[in-house]
């Protein structure tokens, strides 16, 4: 900034030396004359500083000045022009610097002004010597002194500017070279230039950060021999196309095996560059990129895999069936995909905590890799749902896949000091052909899900085409029910339970009913799940409580004393904290005995925390309230749990009820079951009893109590009020 400064100054003094010899040469032809000068001595002064203009204007510098400053040298040979007039100077002589005025503004440029100026002033001095025939002193001296000077000036300037530009470029050339040299050497990327043949000619420096090498020591190398093998083709095709194509340029990316042996990544730019002269060669750029590359790979697997479990996500997911899908178009064959959501996760969340949860999903996670095949993808899909890719299977296949799913879910997964035991409810659609899309394959199976969990939680269901009227009907059914309570929708239902050694009616069990306005009546089966998905669940089992409490107080007053209540709780209530005050409530309301009042959990409930799930049964039992275990036998019964919990009684669930009849094994298991309630001092009630011989067994094997359609189905309260007042044990009296 400074030397264009200087510059213009420069150009501006030179432009003012032009404007005072004009000056001055005007302002002595008006003056009187000095003693001595004469009108050719006031030309030679003007003409002396004229030329002293010209040469500095034919520095360097001159390309620098402005417009401005250009505008005053014809401003000055006017002045100059109009002195010599009124000096009486011969009219040859002032028009010359007319003319030299005009020819600036025509050229715009010192030099060809001074090749106009110069002989047109020597011949403003030899003209008069042909017309006059006399030469004064004063014109020998100027043809003799100013024209060659004019002349030499002219051309040594010209000289001058020419050399000095030369030395300009020169010195410019010379520090471009050091500064690229510089760079070359200080660079972080490495500069290597080969020869035709491929062999390293030159190595920048950088080669000892970048590869690890002693710089020169890979001269007359080929670069190949760091390249990894199975990249090496990549590079001798690309080097070989830059070499046998003048000017080309190719860009590429492969690994090269660093000094201390590890593989570096590395992008590199080849040109070639042989036929220029000053490199005669390809320049080969390597720039070390192995850390973005693995930033990359790890902003890739993030951006397709589930960051907890390192699954697949649902697109990675969705793209593989799709693939998949499309390969079936090729070859004939079959592919299932298995939606996979676990049983009542909430609960775990909503009891040990969301941490809980993850270690549980990441559990899960691990089980499923060892139950697929290494050919099967696995994703989480969201939150507790996973699914499975299976390739080249049938629909027999994918179920036996699905059944060693769930085989491996059994075994007790240790969450902090809780064992937790995964159930989950899978559902299998398969594709034969590529007409069906990814998203409809992932949508059947979700639907078989559902109907799995509809049918019996921790069981796989194949999907058949039925089952979307179905989804639909659910759907339709989900938002019915979050309007069904404050509507009174609800109603209750009364199963006796009945003592097997004389058949009096001991209690009864309440089942919920659902008066949909449309649909009639609806089973506890198609909304119960629903409710607990949506946390309905809650206030409606609030509702049942209240309501069973008060019709249980009701038979009491009306003369039933003792008639016993059962209420089942699902696992999202268990886990409310307000359970505990909504039983007190409907207790203290109805005026029902808590004794009376006995509440089923299903025995899967007791495996997901069990410090909380004996914490709130010891409060229920201090309320005065019995506890019941339904469905037992149905998970892992232990002795251990019925021990450590405060229970009163077992619910054997149907499936064994069922077996009495065969004999077999599941009649072993009921007898041990019976037999372990009775060294417990636990009562038993079993389940869906349907005929007289289920009823006759049961009670010679030793059962206490039965409920199912042999005695009653469940019955409103006014039919069972009847049926209280007739008796069971005279009409369905059992065989002796």
């Amino acid at each position: 900034m400074e030397q264009g400064l200087s510059q213009r100054l420069v150009g501006r003094m030179a432009a003012a030396l032009y404007v005072f010899a004009g000056v001055g040469t005007f302002s002595s032809a008006l003056l009187p004359a000095a003693p001595g000068m004469q009108p050719a001595g006031i030309m030679a002064v003007s003409v002396a500083a004229a030329l002293l203009g010209l040469l500095v204007w034919h520095l360097p510098w001159e390309r620098w000045s402005s417009r401005a400053t250009l505008s005053l040298v014809p401003v000055a040979f006017f002045l100059i022009a109009l002195g010599n007039h009124f000096a009486g100077a011969e009219p040859f002589r002032y028009g010359i610097y007319f003319i030299v005025a005009f020819t600036w503004i025509g050229f715009g440029h010192p030099r060809g002004t001074s090749l106009v100026f110069t002989p047109l002033l020597l011949l403003a001095y030899v003209v008069p010597l042909f017309t006059t025939g006399t030469v004064s002193p004063n014109a020998i001296a100027s043809l003799l002194i100013v024209g060659p000077i004019c002349i030499g000036v002219g051309e040594s300037v010209s000289w001058v500017s020419g050399r000095l530009r030369a030395a300009e470029f020169n010195l410019q050339r010379m520090h471009s070279e050091r500064y690229f040299r510089s760079l070359i050497q200080n660079s972080s990327d490495l500069v290597m230039i080969l020869d035709d043949a491929g062999r390293i000619r030159f190595e920048s420096p950088a080669v000892e950060r970048v590869l690890g090498h002693r710089s020169g020591g890979r001269i007359g190398h080929s670069p190949l021999d760091d390249v990894h093998p199975d990249d090496t083709p990549l590079v001798q095709d690309a080097l070989g196309f830059v070499v046998g194509s003048p000017g080309a340029e190719q860009r590429l990316d492969f690994r090269v095996q660093h000094a201390d042996g590890s593989w570096h990544v590395v992008e590199a730019i080849c040109t070639n560059l042989l036929a220029d002269e000053h490199v005669s060669g390809v320049v080969v750029n390597y720039r070390d990129v192995t850390e973005r590359k693995l930033l990359e790979e790890q902003l890739q697997h993030q951006a397709f895999h589930d960051g907890l479990t390192d699954l697949a996500n649902r697109a990675l997911f969705t793209d593989r069936v799709e693939h998949a899908l499309a390969r079936l178009s090729r070859a004939p064959g079959g592919i299932a995909v298995l939606f996979i959501d676990l049983d009542d996760f909430k609960t775990v969340n909503d009891s040990l905590g969301h941490g809980a949860g993850d270690e549980l999903l990441v559990a899960v996670a691990r089980r499923l890799g060892v139950a697929m095949r290494p050919s099967d993808t696995a994703a989480r899909l969201g939150g507790d749902e996973f699914g499975v890719l299976l390739e080249d299977v049938g629909a027999d296949e994918a179920q036996q896949i699905a059944g060693r799913i769930l085989e491996g879910f059994r075994e007790p997964v240790a969450i902090g000091r809780s064992q937790l035991v995964v159930h989950a409810s899978i559902g299998i659609a398969v594709a034969t052909g590529p007409r069906t899309t990814a998203v409809e394959l992932l949508r059947n199976a979700d639907i078989a899900m559902y109907s799995a969990k509809q049918r019996r939680k921790g069981g796989y269901q194949l999907f058949e085409p039925g089952m979307q009227r179905a989804a639909v009907r659910r759907l339709q059914i989900n938002a019915d029910l979050e309007r069904a309570l404050d509507r009174g929708e609800f109603s209750l239902r009364y199963q006796p339970l009945v003592t097997l050694d004389s058949g009096e009616i001991r209690g009864v069990e309440a089942l919920v009913r659902w008066e949909h306005p449309r649909r009639g009546v609806v089973l506890p089966a198609e909304f119960i799940g629903l409710a607990e998905e949506n946390g309905l669940i809650v206030p409606i089992g609030r509702w049942v409580l209240g309501e069973a409490c008060r019709q249980a107080q009701t038979w009491q007053n009306e003369g039933e004393p003792g008639l016993g209540l059962n209420v089942n709780l699902s696992a999202k209530q268990l886990l409310d904290p307000g359970l505990t005050a909504d039983v007190a409530d409907a207790l203290a309301q109805s005026g029902l005995d808590p004794s009376l009042l006995t509440l089923e959990i299903t025995e899967s409930i007791l495996m997901h925390d069990t410090a909380h799930t004996t914490a709130t049964l010891e409060r229920l039992k201090g309320l005065g309230a019995r506890i019941a275990i339904d469905d037992f036998g149905t998970g892992y019964s232990s002795l251990s749990y019925l021990r450590r919990f405060p229970i009163d009684c077992l619910k054997v669930d149907q499936s064994f009820i069922a077996a009495i009849e065969r004999g077999g094994e599941e009649t072993a298991i009921l007898t041990s079951i019976l037999a372990l309630s009775r060294t417990l001092k636990l009562e038993t009630v079993a389940e869906g009893v349907e005929n007289v011989i289920q009823a006759t067994r049961l009670r010679a094997m030793g059962g206490d109590l039965a409920q199912g359609y042999y005695f009653a189905r469940p019955l409103a309260a006014g039919d069972l009020a009847v049926l209280l007042q007739q008796g069971i044990e005279g009409r369905l009296a059992l065989p002796a």
